[in-house]
């Protein structure tokens, strides 16, 4: 095999991992292919035994570099016509006289015959290569390769891409079933939870009917059910409710055949004897019309041209059926590369084998309504029940979740906290970024605590906040002697996180040549102390968080470009206030309640007008500022209310300044001591100098000089 041949199939191998998209990938396949062949028109021939069917889709692959908008065709053939060497089974490649394809008659009237779609490529050689999955062949894949090429294709090559397009299909299958499934569950879920709690009989049919419609669309519909349990009921009941939809909402409506037509479509064995459904279309919908008045009614007046009866069982209590009529066929029909139409769907029907699967999966759920509606004590237990059940789930996802003080039910929060239950378990490196105030150690305890290093140490280090001569000793140790004033050996803190996790709190203050140990340290897992000559071996966790943006800040040289890659194996963003307000009255709540505990007092409400304002305030300071507003708020307060006004000047009604317009703390304090050095001539110490203006210790101040690269030539300079 080529090199080239081989970097193909390696291309189409990442496309089937990584597109879920059934055209894109179908392109992505083809495109390929055509680097390998100099073929103008690629298609896939696939078998449906169950339906007796053919499908087959073209693609013009010489428009496939203007996507998404080149064109794909897919017709439906009946098996017992298409021609016979389409079920020859061999392993070979076969050419296709072209007269042959333009032959075939689609099994749908609107879709046109291949001749119209090939016919600007007449001239074209048509060949088949068998399609394999598991050893059997599922179906061909059609390339137009010259006649003058083919002793020159590389058949191994071809087969194997082959096999992998049939892999492929079987993969967007299992991930369409799985997505379906998945859409099913949270749609059944809404179907419950909406009409849960309503016990009036019109206004329970009215949304079951639109709810139902979200499901799978329809113009008509009845629901029939006839039941009986001594256990709740004392006799017998049977309901029908009837509804068309009238300029986008139902109206319930009555007639007085609908019962007997029920009955009729009953009693017809035929129909729906050991079937779950049966859909009624052109010949069997007249037949249906002239058995059943009611149905003849609803087809005429409302131009309804298909109807499909689900059925449904109760075990011990009865029967119930679902009937549905549409005037046109289901949109999805038109999405000719849909992945249920190369599979499932018969392009006859009017519903799709999806909306078959939605129908049928609420079947049981809507007969349980029903006829629970009718008991009406026994709807108020159950109700009862799934508050009870309700709660033992909020609590039992509370002691999963085990997030503690991060209060919060906004998206925004709970799509960051989603990321920690997903990286805690593991030990991968979490890189917590967001502004100042927003919570970002809780969001790194709440990572420790559901980790399975949660029974060990919690150790946080304040990049910030140590002396740039002391952060290696913190990190690291140091040994007896190692430098002045070690009187003693003493273990950083790397070593005391040992078995459990280290928590790096603004990893963006970190000095560049302590950015290159950390590193090494991530790297080989190994480190020493200061003065040591041992290597000690390092079984920690790391967690990082910043409010400074590192790829800024790489870009700019001021952060490894290395250790960012390190630390950032998994992103956690925590959100700023400003962009999950829903969250600030839980917040009020809760620091109300902890720091009224705290100073005694017995704060229970806060103004309306107060917290409107807070809703309105933009906070620069996050939840670190709300924080202590309300603790200083409750300080002032007498009695039970919350007295916001004696704190509140108008700042929290006044319009912010964007936090995009804010400079960095860094910027601001570089700027800061820029102009003390030059209004005292670049004095650093002294009388009548920068630390003196600046009130802090002149080591310190050049220190923070060199940490933030200002020269004092350069000052003098340009002063």
């Amino acid at each position: 095999m080529q090199k080239k041949d081989f970097s193909i199939l390696l291309s189409i191998n990442d496309a089937i991992a990584t597109l879920r998209d059934e055209k894109l990938l179908f392109y992505e396949i083809f495109r390929n292919l055509k680097q390998l062949l100099n073929i103008e028109i690629g298609g896939i021939a696939l078998f449906n035994n169950a339906l007796n069917q053919f499908g087959v889709l073209f693609v013009r692959v010489k428009d496939i570099a203007g996507l998404p908008d080149a064109q794909m065709w897919f017709s439906k053939y009946d098996i017992d016509n298409i021609p016979l060497f389409f079920c020859h089974n061999t392993d070979e490649i076969s050419e296709i006289p072209p007269d042959v394809l333009y032959s075939l008659r689609p099994l749908r009237k609107d879709q046109p015959p291949l001749k119209t779609i090939l016919e600007r490529e007449s001239e074209l050689t048509i060949h088949l290569i068998p399609m394999k999955l598991s050893g059997k062949r599922v179906g061909f894949l059609i390339l137009n390769i010259d006649a003058g090429e083919v002793k020159n294709v590389n058949i191994d090559v071809i087969s194997k891409a082959s096999n992998m397009f049939a892999m492929a299909i079987e993969n967007l299958r299992t991930f369409a079933d799985l997505k379906r499934r998945e859409q099913t569950n949270n749609m059944q879920l809404e179907l419950l939870f909406s009409i849960v709690g309503e016990y009036e009989r019109n206004h329970l049919f009215i949304k079951l009917v639109e709810e139902l419609d979200k499901l799978i669309p329809y113009d008509y519909i009845t629901i029939h059910a006839n039941a009986f349990d001594p256990a709740i009921l004392e006799k017998q009941f049977t309901n029908t409710f009837c509804a068309v939809k009238e300029g986008g909402s139902f109206r319930e409506f009555k007639n007085d055949f609908l019962v007997s037509s029920i009955e009729t479509v009953k009693s017809d064995k035929s129909i729906l004897r050991g079937k779950t459904y049966f859909e009624f279309m052109e010949a069997n919908l007249q037949e249906l019309a002239l058995k059943a008045p009611f149905f003849k009614a609803i087809i005429t007046n409302y131009e309804i041209n298909s109807v499909v009866v689900f059925q449904y069982h109760f075990p011990d209590l009865g029967e119930f059926l679902l009937i549905l009529g549409r005037k046109k066929r289901s949109p999805l029909v038109s999405e000719i590369y849909n992945i249920d139409l190369l599979f499932n769907q018969n392009l006859d029907s009017f519903f799709t084998s999806t909306e078959i699967e939605f129908g049928l999966e609420a079947l049981s759920n809507i007969g349980l309504i029903l006829a629970n509606l009718y008991a009406f004590e026994e709807i108020k237990e159950l109700n009862k029940r799934l508050k009870q059940e309700k709660g033992y789930l909020l609590e039992e996802i509370n002691l999963t979740y085990s997030f503690k003080e991060v209060i919060g039910e906004s998206e925004e929060i709970k799509h960051t906290l989603n990321k920690v239950k997903q990286v805690a378990p593991l030990d991968a490196t979490v890189l917590i970024q967001g502004e100042t105030g927003t919570g970002k150690e809780l969001v790194a305890r709440a990572l420790h605590d559901l980790s399975l290093r949660s029974e060990n140490v919690f150790i946080t280090v304040n990049c910030a906040a140590l002396p740039a001569q002391l952060i290696e000793s913190e990190l690291f140790g140091h040994e007896k002697g190692s430098f002045t004033g070690a009187s003693e050996r003493r273990i950083g803190k790397f070593e005391m996180a040992q078995g459990g996790t280290l928590f790096l709190d603004e990893v963006g203050e970190l000095p560049p040549e302590l950015q290159a140990k950390i590193l090494r340290v991530l790297q080989e897992k190994k480190f020493e102390r200061l003065g040591g000559s041992r290597e000690i071996s390092l079984d920690v966790r790391i967690i990082a968080a910043t409010n400074r943006n590192l790829e800024v800040e790489v870009e700019k040289g001021n952060f490894r470009a290395d250790l960012y890659f390190r630390l950032n194996v998994f992103p956690v963003t925590v959100p700023p206030l400003r962009k999950r307000k829903e969250d600030i009255p839980l917040l009020v709540k809760y620091f109300i309640e902890k720091y009224s505990k705290r100073v005694g007092k017995e704060i229970k409400s806060i103004r309306k007008i107060d917290m409107e304002n807070l809703l309105q305030y933009q906070w620069p300071g996050n939840i670190r500022e709300l924080e202590h507003l309300i603790e200083r708020a409750i300080i002032i307060s007498n009695g039970v209310n919350l007295n916001l006004q004696a704190l509140n000047s108008g700042n929290l009604t006044k319009p912010e300044i964007s936090p995009d317009k804010l400079k960095p703390l860094v910027e601001m304090e570089k700027e800061h001591i820029i102009r003390a050095l030059k209004i005292t001539g670049g004095k650093i110490t002294g009388e009548n100098s920068a630390s003196r203006l600046l009130g802090i210790n002149g080591k310190t101040l050049g220190s923070k000089m060199r940490k933030l690269g200002i020269k004092r030539e350069i000052i003098i300079t340009t002063a």
